[in-house]
């Protein structure tokens, strides 16, 4: 049974930013306003930014980072231009 993602383990979360910031190095930022910035939507839901937010610039770092989210166990969120009304990114 998957995991349900209100149960992922702080450790692993950190495990896997630690990993991503080792193979993909400034791309991973996780000050909290940008991590706000890529969270905000245009519905009633609040405001819940992700633990790391990453500026892929190719096809081989979507991969990458996707692989190291799935070793650890931990969900990624899909972000395009930011222009989503379903609140996906919540």
């Amino acid at each position: 049974m998957p995991q349900d993602i209100l149960d992922v383990s702080p450790v692993a979360v950190a495990a896997a930013i630690s990993e991503l910031r080792t193979k993909l190095g400034d791309k991973v930022v996780t000050s909290l306003e940008v991590r706000r910035q890529h969270a905000n939507i245009t519905t009633w839901l609040p405001n819940e930014p992700a633990d790391a937010v990453v500026f892929a610039t190719s096809t081989q770092d979507v991969q990458d980072a996707v692989r190291i989210a799935a070793a650890h166990q931990v969900p990624i969120i899909p972000f395009g231009t930011g222009t989503s009304l379903e609140g996906h990114v919540n």
